[in-house]
């Protein structure tokens, strides 16, 4: 049985082809996403630690809030030391360097005074630190700065703006813009940059007073005699500095190196370990839709051999023995492809740092990749698993055939009358059902279970539970809904859709044309002799072929044969073109597309279109199985589309509801604000009425004490400009130093009401009063802050000079003057963007809207591998429908109606799959919306229709494009061979 088992193996590779391809694509996304992560993971624990290996000792001050404070990346969240510690700290036993850590934000301008951007990486400002030892950053040319006017670039930043030494450049900080000299360039280790962000150095007072304070720093660095031990040396500094209090409730902490590395190391493990579980998140749902592609293979395999098996039972083979025989074949094909996965891998690891390396500003070191021992492990066992326990339920049916039943010619697929089907489908459904309606009302199921589930985990389990009922209840589903596809209604449906992609193909079309036409004749005519050289070798190609393939072809076939390139020919001909204008080749590609789904839709009433439902309907169970893996890549994405359009409308309406004012001015730097000073350049702008700046800040209060939000504002025009709903006693009242207003909820949770006092803690430590002046209603609409006091109170306890917005109001008379008279006015502060409120919502949306749209981009991953299921179940349905294709040949079907059969089917498939997808993920998604909105009705749902229709229509290119080859292995049946098979 084994070697019987290795025959069949090759007897039939052509057929688990596919099978193993989808495991293939699982794997190597689920070993590339390891690969990349231990590569990056060990180059930068390398460098960060690399970066502080010669630091001994660090002096800093305590954390007001312990771990948890979030300050963004140009804070740690403590309170600042003098720099005059360094003095002190140099006097110490031991010590050989001590230099003052400055950093904060700073970014560069280019030449026509625009911000230099990193995609979203930070732009750090530093002081230079002359020690090398203590250095992160080394320099690779030039001298450090030691003018006021002088400052050290990273070389990312060099090759990424194209500086060099000597350059006058503009950089932009939180206390304004000023000229400088570049007089080096540094690299972070051997990367030129650090995780893509940039790195400006300043000298000494000058970059204290720009990127913090005068006279402070984030920390003291200090390097010691190297016959002095670590713990020795921070003993002796601590001695020095100990009792040491600069702000009442923070005190001063000496670490040693070791215990620095360490901090440094959490970091990256931290970073990386998310985007290790980001990725390999997509590589578990691929791999779940792997499953049913190969279940679904092996399903077909094993019935095409039920005659093969039967005789090998006759014959004294066991059940055993079949089932091990099967066995041995999904082990072989588990381990090949995991191991060509895993080697696959190696090359997206590449792909993905290829795609940082030239998208994320290129702070990525050069180095090879790490495949780790680990990676191949998990690789082989995921890999190899998936493959067999998908065919269990396969291998288990092929060995309970019966040697005189499987002997028959024939079978029927009766899974959509099978009773034992509907029952566990409907008692699942049922389980599915109990779970979401204890979601969606915010009980707990899960304690009835001995489980803790809150309410996004409810519907999870709801939606997972729903999913395995629909593969015992595919079947019985597939019969109508299929049924009801393949009839001629639809198949005007595709026509129109079809219709629709092609006219709408006509604006690429265009444009594409004015492009070509923009590049000059030479370009046109490049292209021109491109396309026909692509379209005459092709052509001749392609006849070739298909003489060699069969010589016996009648010769009325061969002209339907040597006529199949036109359409591949004239791609690859546009293709050509677009060395010029790629627009042309995909309105060309769009209106081939088009024009084969118009094609196909109309042969839906056709002798072709009826045999191809009948062929739908006939084996309900493939049918499901074939849909089912496309299903879960729809339902996906529409959890996504629901997700993201409800989250995109929530923000929009919040923003129209919480700004009255009529522009909104935001900073264009990653978390940095902008300054303060820009207020006052605004309010000298005519046609304003109205400014006031707002400016976040984190403290600690409450019981439990908790994490909250602190927004310094302009009391007297505040509520004109922002919507802070109903109110009781006054904002006005904030003008008087200390006092504080709270939202309603804040006030009620911690039993408070106006006249009671709070004493806040604030990141730099310090602890003070504040009387309760007012309490407002929409602490929600303005993003949730829960606390607002005024600006210069908020700056007087923890002194900053920029802000985070401002809100501006104008009289309406003139706004494009207002705006140009804006942008002027600001043309000092280019961090400051001048927005209207749809501007602004715009920009938050769009940044939210990139991230899904990487997340559906990695999403159709599930889509290709569906596409792949699907082409393979037509092409082993050939197999088993040989005979009969050879039959409707000789009672003169003709190949083009062979291919509109199959084309149909794979359209008809492809929608039933989507249908169901689109309606699960569109159920679960706003279901996931209402529970998330549920405390405090913060989301809305929204269910993007407008999307969702072209996402399930778009299920018939996917068929289009699966049914392609299996297409056209049916139209080329030698028609007495066919008629001939066993």
């Amino acid at each position: 049985m084994l070697r019987l088992a290795l025959k069949n193996l090759w007897a039939y590779r052509k057929r688990l082809f596919t099978s193993a391809l989808s495991v293939v694509l699982g794997i190597s996304f689920l070993a590339g996403s390891f690969v990349f992560t231990d590569t990056l993971k060990g180059l930068f624990s390398d460098l960060f630690s690399s970066s502080v290996k010669g630091v001994d000792v660090q002096v800093r001050q305590t954390k007001a809030f312990g771990d948890t404070s979030d300050d963004g990346p140009y804070s740690d969240g403590r309170a600042p030391v003098p720099v005059s510690l360094v003095g002190d700290i140099l006097k110490v036993p031991g010590v050989l360097a001590a230099e003052p850590y400055v950093q904060g934000y700073a970014q560069a301008l280019n030449k026509k005074g625009k911000l230099i951007k990193t995609g979203g990486a930070p732009t750090f400002g530093y002081v230079w630190i002359n020690d090398p030892e203590l250095s992160s950053y080394k320099l690779f040319s030039g001298k450090s700065p030691v003018a006021d006017d002088e400052i050290v670039i990273d070389r990312s930043l060099v090759k990424s703006a194209r500086f060099r030494l000597g350059d006058a450049v503009k950089v932009n900080t939180l206390v304004g813009v000023r000229r400088f000299k570049i007089v080096g360039e540094a690299t972070f280790g051997t990367s030129d940059s650090a995780l893509g962000s940039s790195a400006i150095f300043f000298h000494g007072k000058v970059g204290q007073e720009l990127l913090l304070q005068p006279g402070f720093a984030q920390s003291i660095l200090v390097r010691g005699d190297k016959g002095v031990s670590e713990d020795a040396l921070a003993k002796s500094v601590d001695g020095a500095v100990r009792g040491l209090d600069f702000t009442g409730k923070t005190q001063i902490e000496v670490i040693t190196g070791t215990t620095l590395q360490k901090e440094q190391l959490s970091f990256v493990n931290l970073i990386f370990g998310f985007i290790n579980t980001f990725f390999s998140a997509f590589a578990v749902v691929a791999l779940f839709v792997s499953i049913f592609v190969i279940s679904n293979s092996f399903s077909i395999v094993v019935a095409q051999r039920t005659k093969e098996m039967a005789m090998l039972r006759t014959l004294g083979a066991s059940r055993g023995q079949i089932l091990g025989s099967t066995f041995i074949e999904a082990l072989a094909v588990g381990v090949v492809a995991s191991a060509v996965g895993v080697a696959a891998g190696m090359g997206v690891a590449l792909l993905i740092k290829l795609l940082l390396q030239t998208f994320g500003g290129g702070g990525l070191p050069s180095s090879g990749l790490v495949l780790k021992p680990r990676t191949v492990l998990i690789g082989m066992v995921v890999g190899t698993l998936v493959t067999v326990l998908a065919a269990v339920a396969p291998a288990i049916k092929s060995s309970r055939v019966k040697p005189l039943a499987a002997l028959r010619d024939t079978s029927i697929d009766r899974a959509d009358t099978s009773k034992v089907r509907l029952a566990l489908g409907a008692v699942l459904l049922g389980v599915s059902g109990l779970f979401l309606f204890f979601g969606l009302r915010g009980s707990d199921l899960g304690k009835f279970l001995g489980q803790q589930f809150d309410g996004p985990l409810n519907i999870g389990v709801s939606a997972g539970t729903a999913l395995i009922a629909v593969v015992f209840l595919g079947p019985i589903l597939a019969k109508p809904l299929a049924g009801a596809l393949g009839r001629p209604w639809f198949g005007w449906v595709i026509v129109l859709f079809g219709a629709a992609v092609t006219v709408a193909s006509v604006p690429l079309l265009v444009i594409g044309v004015k492009v070509l036409l923009d590049q000059g004749a030479s370009k046109i005519l490049q292209g021109v002799i491109g396309g026909a050289m692509s379209f005459v070798l092709l052509g001749v190609a392609w006849y070739v072929w298909a003489k060699r393939r069969d010589r016996k072809i009648l010769k009325a076939d061969e002209k339907v044969l040597a006529n199949e390139w036109k359409p591949f020919a004239a791609t690859a001909g546009l293709t050509s073109v677009a060395v010029a204008s790629p627009l042309i080749a995909g309105a060309g590609l769009a209106v081939i597309c088009g024009w084969y789904l118009i094609l196909t839709g109309r042969s839906a009433g056709t002798t072709a279109g009826q045999i191809a439902r009948e062929n739908t309907i006939r084996n309900p169970t493939r049918t499901s199985a074939t849909a089912l893996a496309l299903t879960i890549g729809t339902a996906l994405v529409s959890a996504i589309l629901v997700l993201s359009t409800s989250l995109t409308q929530t923000f929009r309406g919040a923003i129209d509801n919480a700004v009255k004012g009529d522009y909104v001015v935001a900073s264009a730097a990653s978390d940095a604000g902008f300054p303060a000073s820009a207020q006052a350049e605004i309010r000298k702008v005519p046609g304003v009425t109205a400014t006031s700046s707002l400016r976040f800040e984190r403290i600690r209060f409450g019981f439990p004490a908790r994490e909250r939000t602190i927004g310094g504002i302009d009391p007297a025009d505040f509520a004109k400009l922002v919507n802070v709903g109903k109110t009781d006693g006054s904002l006005s009242e904030l003008v008087k130093p200390g006092t504080v207003a709270l939202a309603e909820k804040t006030a009620k949770d911690q039993s408070l009401k106006i006249g009671d006092s709070i004493r806040p803690v604030f990141k730099n430590g310090r602890r003070t009063t504040l009387k309760i002046v007012a309490t407002y209603e929409n602490a929600e609409g303005l993003g949730n802050l829960y606390y607002l006091t005024d600006i210069s109170t908020l700056n007087t306890l923890s002194p900053k000079s920029s802000i985070d917005f401002l809100y501006v109001s104008t009289d309406g008379r003139n706004d494009k003057a207002v705006e140009k008279a804006a942008d002027k006015a600001l043309k000092n502060y280019p961090a400051a963007e001048f927005q209207t409120k749809k501007k602004y919502a715009d920009a938050q949306v769009g940044q939210f809207q990139q991230f899904l749209a990487i997340v559906n981009a990695l999403l159709l991953l599930a889509i290709i591998i569906a596409i792949l299921g699907i082409a393979n179940t037509l092409r082993l349905s050939i197999f088993e429908r040989t005979r009969e294709i050879g039959l409707l040949r000789a009672v003169g079907m003709s190949r083009d109606q062979i291919r509109a059969a199959i084309r149909w089917e794979a359209i008809v498939v492809a929608t039933f799959g989507a249908v169901l997808g689109v309606v699960l993920g569109t159920g679960f998604g706003a279901s996931l919306v209402k529970v998330l909105g549920a405390d405090g009705g913060l989301l809305k749902l929204s269910v993007p229709f407008p999307y969702l229709v072209p996402l399930t229509l778009l299920a018939s290119l996917v068929g289009l494009y699966a049914a392609r080859k299996p297409a056209k292995d049916a139209a080329g049946l030698n028609i007495l061979r066919a008629i001939a098979t066993e």
